[in-house]
């Protein structure tokens, strides 16, 4: 019996599973009041207070916008983006979802609009790859991964913006349907729903793409 390779391996006929990417850690409860701390003193004015509240969450703001809208040369300019609109939006946090949740809106709300104007421009996907889990410096491990990982991406680029942004926070940030709806802004049904179809669209644009990579 031959063993499946990382591209078969991705699709199987009844589940979804995805190469494996690790998701942020969950914030404890001292990170979180570590940042309403520094969301209240942003409040009052204090800039400081926002460069820390930037350096604490930079990481994963970036990592969320490259699954988002995967690896393209200007996801540094959607990071400050995010940031420019994290600072408008934080007088109106009124603490009723984690300060992460909040964040993941905004993010969203950047990654829906750069999605579509992507997909207006019809342009051809850049070579940059998402990014996958560290192979321990295996070059065939990493270059099958970063070969799944391909096919993830053109998959993923197949999915309404709306539908992608559920499917990315549910299966690779490890976000929950009640966080997600909350993050998008829309009810937990129709987050339920638009995760059900992605996952049906996703699952079958990696068979059709798995067939056109086998040799």
């Amino acid at each position: 019996m031959r063993s499946r390779s990382p591209e078969e391996a991705v699709v199987s006929s009844d589940a979804l599973t995805l190469p494996r990417v690790v998701p942020p850690p969950q914030p404890t409860i001292q990170a979180e009041a570590r940042l309403l701390r520094l969301v209240d003193r942003v409040k009052g004015g204090d800039a400081l207070a926002f460069e820390e509240l930037y350096r604490l969450t930079r990481e994963d703001v970036a990592r969320t916008l490259s699954h988002l809208v995967g690896r393209r040369p200007d996801l540094d300019d959607l990071v400050q983006e995010t940031y420019l609109r994290l600072l408008r939006a934080i007088p109106g946090f009124r603490g009723e979802a984690q300060f992460r949740t909040f964040l993941y809106r905004v993010c969203a709300n950047v990654a829906l609009m750069h999605l579509r104007w992507w997909r207006r421009r019809r342009e051809d996907l850049p070579g940059d790859l998402p990014e996958v889990v560290a192979t321990h410096g295996d070059p065939e491990a990493a270059a099958l991964a970063a070969q799944a990982a391909r096919l993830v991406h053109r998959a993923l680029e197949a999915l309404t913006p709306r539908k992608r942004v559920v499917f990315v926070y549910h299966e690779l940030c490890g976000l929950g349907p009640d966080e997600i709806a909350q993050a998008v802004g829309s009810s937990y049904n129709t987050v339920r729903s638009r995760l059900h179809h992605a996952r049906l669209e996703f699952t079958a644009a990696m068979r059709e793409l798995t067939q056109e990579a086998r040799p």
